[in-house]
């Protein structure tokens, strides 16, 4: 059995849940699909492996939470090696340094709001996030095969400041990396660097990001590691063939689009669990 009682440990409004046993071959190849599509789109897996392990293996929120923040630390430590061992690698690194530096700000405050916000207020920001993050994935999917460029000023890395920050903030909250923050905000905010450029920037950054709210939980106790460890395990070779694929001409346009597709199904799905929950719950 790949999951353990004590992992699914229960807490305010997530009564209803009990994890159910998931054979260890199915974990790694759930984790190896996820970290290859977050590879192919920049976004780490998270956004994926929360709602993967809350509805899917029936885990109590809070406790999923942690469970894909170690998938999403392997995802995007493998994939950024993979990246920096190109040739001709995409990583912006003057740009990730600004954004880790603002991200860990922001992981402080997240931590200290994570007892503070209950379940159903989670969903709901889970909801519309996804919602957003998904129409603007597809809306971006035709520039797909821009390359990176790396001419940027110093007002280009002041605009990311508060972007990360945010990213920061998402990452303990919602178990992501915050590539669902970076991913539309650095297109938005610098769409010269192009999508290439923009993807393997998010995943260094997530890296980071989630490595340390993987270790706070981890002092705290609240990772399940019987069934973080099978996930991670698919999620490292998952996040080096994402990285290979992306860089086939025509493949980033189609991952682009179909994720953006997945994005809203999880969207529904959080939604109408939030319309189920009582108001009050936590």
């Amino acid at each position: 059995m790949a999951i353990s009682a004590s992992e699914g440990s229960h807490g305010p409004g997530d009564e209803r849940f009990v994890p159910r046993h998931v054979p260890i071959p199915l974990l790694s190849f759930c984790g190896f699909l996820i970290s290859t599509l977050g590879a192919l789109c920049g976004i780490g897996g998270g956004l994926f492996t929360t709602p993967l392990v809350h509805y899917g293996f029936r885990f109590p929120l809070r406790r999923a939470v942690p469970v894909s923040l170690a998938v999403v630390a392997t995802g995007t430590i493998s994939a950024t090696v993979t990246e920096s061992l190109r040739a001709s690698s995409d990583v912006q690194w003057s740009l990730v340094v600004v954004l880790v530096v603002s991200a860990l700000l922001g992981n402080v405050i997240g931590f200290r709001l994570v007892p503070r916000i209950s379940v159903r207020t989670l969903k709901t920001v889970f909801a519309v996030l996804l919602v957003g993050v998904g129409l603007k994935v597809m809306m971006s999917a035709e520039h797909g095969e821009l390359l990176a460029q790396s001419d940027l000023d110093l007002m280009d890395h002041v605009r990311v400041l508060g972007l990360g920050m945010g990213a920061g903030i998402c990452a303990p909250l919602l178990g992501i990396g915050g590539g669902m923050i970076l991913v539309p905000g650095l297109l938005f905010l610098l769409p010269e660097i192009g999508y290439l450029g923009t993807r393997a920037t998010s995943m260094a950054v997530a890296a980071f990001i989630s490595s340390r709210s993987l270790w706070r939980y981890s002092c705290q106790g609240n990772v399940g590691w019987h069934t973080a460890r099978w996930l991670a395990l698919g999620s490292l070779v998952g996040a080096w063939g994402g990285v290979a694929l992306v860089h086939i001409p025509g493949v980033a346009n189609g991952a682009q689009f179909g994720m953006g597709l997945i994005l809203w199904f999880s969207a529904v799905r959080f939604g109408y669990d939030v319309l189920k929950l009582r108001p009050s719950g936590k």
